[in-house]
This record gives structure tokens, C-alpha cells and sequence, in this order.
């Protein structure tokens, strides 16, 4: 149990490092980890592949001129 909440930590901390919202400190933490532990690695690089992936394949629909223009004149 105590092993499943640490990588549950490990985890919310490899997002929030990914979105850089670490401070540094915590991200050379992070980072240590990751070269240390084979585990910490190997859930490092799954998540920051499946951004990659995500990030690479995955097109967002853009917003048409007359939407845009329309909120823009809604805001004033």
C-alpha cells in the first residue's frame, strides 16, 4: 500500500512537472529520482510519451473568423 501511494506522488509530481508548475528544486528532485529508480524512469517516459503522442497526433478544430468575431463583440 505505502509503495502504490508513493507512485501515486511520483506520478502527480511527473504531471505537474510536465506542465511546469514544479519549482525547481522539486524538479531536480524529480529528476534524480527518475535517474536513480528504473520505476520512476520507466513511469516518467510512459507519461511523456503519451503527451508527445497526444500532443502530435490529436488536432484540436479551430474556432471560425465569424465566432471569434462574435465573442470578441459580445466582451465589448
Amino acid at each position: 500500500m505505502a509503495h502504490e501511494n508513493l507512485l501515486n506522488f511520483f506520478s502527480q509530481q511527473v504531471n505537474l512537472y510536465l506542465d511546469n508548475r514544479l519549482t525547481e528544486e522539486s524538479s531536480k528532485h524529480l529528476m534524480d529520482a527518475v535517474s536513480c529508480d528504473d520505476e520512476c524512469s520507466q513511469l516518467f517516459n510512459k507519461e511523456k510519451t503519451f503527451r508527445d503522442f497526444v500532443r502530435n497526433n490529436v488536432k484540436r478544430p479551430c474556432a471560425s473568423n465569424e465566432l471569434i468575431n462574435s465573442i470578441k463583440n459580445k466582451l465589448g
